[in-house]
């Protein structure tokens, strides 16, 4: 309840602020929208704390350009990870906001009418050219453009513990983790063949332990209306298969405290997991031999996994909006990216004109596997879903719920939640 009086709430001041606004047609464009104008770009720190060069000193350096070419000035004000979402939110209410911002999770301010979409900004030629640009649609409109894109949910394995199970590669589908699994358990007893993080909260652990597999059976995740649909088929197929998992004695009754494999697998006391492309460092410190396949294939041979896409979105109440997509492009640009991605922070290619900076093992599936990527579906009250679902998977481990009952048990929950 609390959610929908906000997104009423935020619905009514972003209408005033368009109101307000005096931005124009995009489509009748001039060919430079500066003409001495100033515009706000909004963005999180990514800087280390120690850095000598900051992310003010990167983006005030990148924009000196764009700016001359344009004649405008851009402010570009970095905003403490803490309490980001608010600021944000408070700041496109106040009319005092940022033209450009970068959101992570923009569901509910783009319900409220707080994003201006992107679909008449950007030619069909230059969508073409970004790899992931599909991320950044969100009910049927393109209100996003994904920047940051990366730390995929990938399948590590060791390779030393495989080998003496007798394989040369990492499985490729759910058949052969169970077959790798039941092994290794035989072969090399002393580690765990295959752990998920069920001991964790939050939706952190469905988007390594859940939806991966549930977009490997092909299933669409919301409906024709947008809303959460899992109730199904193929997510019937995704909670037996992960309680098998359990049922084979590949995990064991401790399976909802485990919190952290990837620290046991760099350990050397797992063998598999599912873990985000960020741990690869780590796992070649600890002195892991170890491989990756992007995703698993699931019963019909689809596969899929999930992806951050962390994206830069315009104000519907901005003044400046051809300016602002004007900014977003040239952000978005392969020579601004390339210099954020090696001076800044790592991430994959958004483009498919930008270089690759990330692990080489894992170039070829974020070039040219992007088709597999799937992040957070958006839809309304998506925490409190995640929170359910999370809830009854953990307490089908614990022998509470069949898997049919997860299922429904996590719709009925939501439905009357949101009701």
């Amino acid at each position: 309840m609390k959610k929908r009086v906000l997104a009423m709430i935020l619905g009514a001041a972003m209408l005033l602020g368009i109101l307000a606004g005096c931005g124009g047609d995009p489509a009748a464009g001039s060919q430079n929208p500066g003409g001495g104008k100033t515009i706000k770009v909004w963005i999180p720190p990514y800087a280390k704390s120690d850095a000598e060069l900051t992310d003010q000193m990167f983006w005030d350096q990148q924009f000196d350009a764009f700016e001359q070419e344009h004649d405008c000035t851009v402010q570009v004000e970095i905003l403490p990870w803490d309490g980001y979402k608010q600021k944000v939110t408070t700041g496109l209410i106040s009319n005092e906001g940022p033209d450009v911002v970068y959101i992570d999770t923009p569901y509910d301010l783009v319900e409220s009418g707080a994003f201006e979409p992107l679909d008449s900004y950007f030619t069909a030629e230059e969508t073409e050219q970004y790899l992931y640009w599909d991320l950044g649609q969100i009910m049927g409109k393109q209100y996003i453009a994904p920047m940051l894109v990366g730390n995929a949910s990938v399948l590590y394995c060791n390779m030393d513990i495989l080998n003496q199970a007798g394989f040369d590669r990492p499985p490729e589908t759910w058949d052969e983790l169970i077959e790798y699994s039941l092994a290794i358990q035989e072969k090399v007893p002393d580690v765990a063949p295959f752990l998920q993080n069920w001991g964790g909260s939050g939706k952190g652990v469905l988007m390594v332990s859940w939806l991966p597999y549930y977009w490997q059976t092909g299933e669409s995740f919301l409906d024709a209306e947008g809303k959460p649909s899992i109730n199904n088929a193929g997510g019937l197929q995704t909670v037996e298969f992960l309680k098998s998992l359990l049922d084979k004695g590949i995990f064991d009754d401790t399976i909802t405290a485990t919190e952290n494999p990837k620290d046991l697998f760099q350990e050397g006391k797992v063998a598999m997991y599912v873990g985000d492309t960020g741990s690869a460092k780590k796992n070649t410190a600890a002195g892991i031999n170890w491989a990756v396949i992007p995703a698993l294939k699931g019963p019909t041979g689809i596969q899929a996994t999930w992806i951050a896409a962390d994206s830069l979105a315009i104000a519907s109440n901005s003044k400046n909006k051809e300016l602002a997509a004007a900014a977003l492009k040239y952000m978005l640009s392969a020579p601004v990216m390339d210099a954020f991605h090696e001076q800044m922070y790592a991430m994959c290619p958004i483009t498919k004109d930008a270089k690759f900076y990330d692990d080489e093992r894992f170039q070829a599936m974020y070039v040219d596997q992007a088709e597999i990527f799937h992040n957070w579906p958006a839809f309304a009250n998506s925490d409190a879903f995640y929170d359910y679902l999370l809830k009854n998977m953990q307490s089908m481990y614990m022998g509470d719920l069949t898997p049919q009952q997860v299922l429904e048990d996590t719709m009925k929950q939501y439905e009357e939640f949101v009701s």
